[in-house]
């Protein structure tokens, strides 16, 4: 997690325009400047693309910095590009081709963005819209994976920012009740064996929302009142992702389960599950082994495995 000294010294590289001189930082924030080189150095290490200038100081590259994720996440294959149907589409495309588990493609624009049950995904300029390979030899639940997503995305920022995020079952990320980001798992089946799994995430940071989604959606920038960098989130998410994938694989579905319970605002509220077939509430007590939602409706016990989960209080 983001040190103090840290947040202050990103916090005034984010709200200047241009540069800003060492000195400056050092009086302001009352440290030395070897202390802001060496702060600058290590936000630089959490994905933060800075341009150093000898004269006139630092700044913190914000609109343009996922043209430089290839640089920042050096050891994967990454695949950028302006704009594309869905990044589900270009994974989905390279995975069957052979690439690479870890694989991650990542986009500024999707014409076609997709979410959850076929919904349209609005996906303009300034999100952070990206999906990453998976290849598990064997896996109980895909419902975990989908548990694992939006964990992931909780803890990059509350890492990066300590914002008040939580996870909604089985993987929106809300903060202040409005949607933040969403996720989308698709998996590639063939006989009892998975291919290969799509982890497809969305994430509201820069990019302005249509109007009918303003009052239940919200973007980072709305929240922090400046352009945010996209690359720590990605470099964050993609890290807790795959940390939290490898328990799975090592069988700490355990771990995984108590990961989401920590972050989630599901258990304990009284909800409303809508499924292809039918409507019900009921209070949510639990996930199971599987991932799925434990709903109490009073007189007997329900197990979710899909839809649309509703909080109701």
């Amino acid at each position: 997690m983001l040190g103090e000294v840290h947040k202050k010294v990103l916090e005034l590289l984010m709200r200047s325009e241009g540069f800003v001189s060492s000195s400056r930082i050092a009086s302001e924030l009352s440290i030395s400047k070897a202390s802001v080189s060496r702060v600058v150095k290590e936000l630089v290490s959490y994905g933060f693309v800075i341009e150093v200038n000898p004269k006139l100081g630092y700044r913190v590259e914000v609109v343009d910095d996922v043209r430089h994720v290839s640089k920042v996440l050096k050891n994967m294959n990454i695949h950028y590009l302006d704009i594309c149907t869905s990044t589900q589409d270009i994974a989905d495309m390279l995975a069957s081709q052979g690439a690479p588990e870890g694989t991650v493609v990542i986009c500024e624009e999707m014409s076609y963005g997709r979410g959850r049950l076929g919904r349209k995904w609005v996906a303009g300029r300034g999100g952070l819209w990206f999906t990453i390979v998976l290849k598990p030899k064997m896996i109980k639940s895909l419902q975990l994976l989908t548990l694992i997503a939006g964990t992931s995305v909780v803890k990059t920022l509350k890492e990066l920012y300590n914002l008040d995020v939580s996870v909604k079952w089985p993987n929106d990320v809300l903060l202040s009740g409005r949607k933040l980001c969403g996720v989308l798992i698709e998996a590639r089946l063939e006989a009892d064996r998975v291919n290969y799994v799509l982890v497809g995430v969305g994430v509201n940071v820069n990019n302005e929302l249509p109007e009918e989604l303003r009052g239940t959606g919200v973007t980072l920038m709305e929240v922090l009142g400046c352009r945010v960098p996209r690359v720590p989130i990605l470099k964050g998410v993609v890290s807790n992702l795959l940390n939290l994938y490898n328990e799975l694989l090592r069988g700490n579905d355990d771990v995984v389960i108590s990961e989401w319970k920590r972050y989630n605002s599901t258990i304990g509220r009284k909800v409303k599950v809508v499924s292809f077939n039918e409507v019900f509430e009921g209070i949510a007590v639990d996930v199971g082994v599987d991932g799925s939602l434990i709903v109490s409706t009073g007189g007997s016990v329900r197990r979710v495995s899909v839809g649309d989960v509703v909080h109701l209080s």
